[in-house]
């Protein structure tokens, strides 16, 4: 198998990756100091969809020393748009708005879902039929509803404390990764459980590349890259987007990741590849090291190898009441030891009805040996280690209790 080579660290321009807005003044000599406040939006995105909707109505921040009630909060972003998260890979970012802030210190930002749609139209060329919905990537363009728990219809609130400085621009991309909000439950019906991760673009670094495909050299789109971080027993996806399908941009990536840090980055396509003979195979993951460079983007090259592939497919049971208006989270997630050591492969992130406290799951993937997790918060993970797919063709059944 190859791994990724960390090449020599060069300069570039990256597209839309950085957002500059024009630095707040501080007024009269009377008024308050500001700053400003940029946000936009951008997504890790998953394979499983043809579009991803959301609406986001509104956007507020809270500031540090304001405690009763909902004092403490203002409204920096009204966007209300009706967003495909899919188009938002690979540093291409939707601006939600800029807004001059008291210069001080901000613990929270909220986050308002919308209810209705915009007045446009999807990638179908009809108006959006639901405010958050998906587009399902099953050859029928199936539309599912994407239904919001109770409990987010106040808001999302993102604890990420930072500071506004007179005369200056704070940059922060809502990282939205829809790979593991948009939850399938076992009747087929879809849930948005927003996962949101908060990035303050002064404190990052760019790594970007092209993955392509080692037999042929040709770019492979929609690849899942990710940097991860693993301590040999566990692994932690930090950051991860698709390469892209753009013309002149096939196979391209790009992730903001920290300077100084090492990281795994960790190539993997779930699609099939049909041989010129007509044969099936998939891509093996592909994964290096990688120390981000303090100054300047980090280039980074890799390539897949086809090989044979199996099934392994499950069953998850739940111990306790499931709440109908809240069901839990419940994510399947499958680990591999590669050459640069312990890493996540993929995970799927599903939700149970009511009606069962069981959860059926199907995946296809390359050949290797695999631990399989079940986790969902407060109860006991669930594995199946050492999960073996050795030969083309293998149907591999795991049982899972949480």
């Amino acid at each position: 198998m190859r791994t990724i080579k960390a090449r020599d660290i060069v300069w570039a321009l990256i597209p839309v990756i950085l957002l500059f807005g024009c630095g707040g003044g501080g007024g009269e000599s009377s008024s308050p100091a500001t700053g400003t406040l940029s946000l936009s939006l951008t997504d890790a995105s998953t394979t499983e969809y043809r579009a991803i909707y959301v609406t986001v109505d509104k956007v507020l921040v809270h500031k540090d020393g304001t405690f009763s009630g909902n004092s403490g909060w203002f409204t920096v972003a009204e966007p209300g748009q009706t967003y495909n998260l899919i188009k938002l890979v690979n540093g291409i970012t939707a601006i939600l708005g800029e807004s001059e802030l008291e210069a001080d210190q901000y613990q929270q930002i909220r986050l308002i879902i919308g209810r209705e749609p915009e007045s446009a139209t999807n990638i179908l060329g009809v108006p959006h039929p639901h405010a958050n919905y998906v587009i399902l990537n099953d050859g029928a363009d199936t539309v599912k509803a994407l239904k919001i728990p109770s409990g987010f219809r106040s808001g999302l609130k993102l604890v990420h404390r930072f500071q506004v400085v007179a005369g200056t621009v704070v940059e922060l991309v809502l990282d939205f990764d829809a790979c593991r909000s948009v939850v399938r439950t076992g009747s087929g019906r879809y849930r948005l459980k927003p996962r949101i991760k908060v990035i303050d673009v002064k404190d990052k670094s760019i790594v970007y590349g092209v993955v392509t495909d080692s037999g042929t050299e040709f770019p492979v789109t929609g690849a899942l890259v990710s940097a991860q971080v693993s301590d040999g027993l566990s692994a932690s996806v930090v950051r991860s987007t698709l390469t892209s399908d753009d013309d002149g941009e096939k196979g391209r990536f790009s992730l903001l990741l920290s300077p100084g840090q090492d990281y795994q980055i960790v190539a993997y396509a779930d699609r099939k590849v049909v041989g010129s003979d007509g044969s099936e195979a998939m891509y093996a993951p592909a994964c290096g090291w990688i120390t981000v460079p303090d100054h300047g983007p980090a280039k980074v090259y890799v390539s897949l190898v086809q090989t044979g592939f199996g099934t392994i497919s499950g069953d998850v049971s739940l111990s306790g009441a499931i709440d109908p208006d809240n069901p839990p989270v419940v994510n399947i997630q499958f680990y591999r030891m590669l050459d640069c050591g312990y890493v996540e492969i993929t995970s799927i992130p599903m939700s149970p009805d009511t009606e069962s406290q069981t959860l059926a799951f199907s995946v296809d993937l390359p050949l290797g040996t695999y631990d399989v997790v079940a986790s969902s918060d407060g109860l006991t993970p669930g594995t199946a280690p050492s999960v073996e797919l050795s030969g083309s063709g293998d149907d591999v059944h795991v049982e899972l209790s949480l």
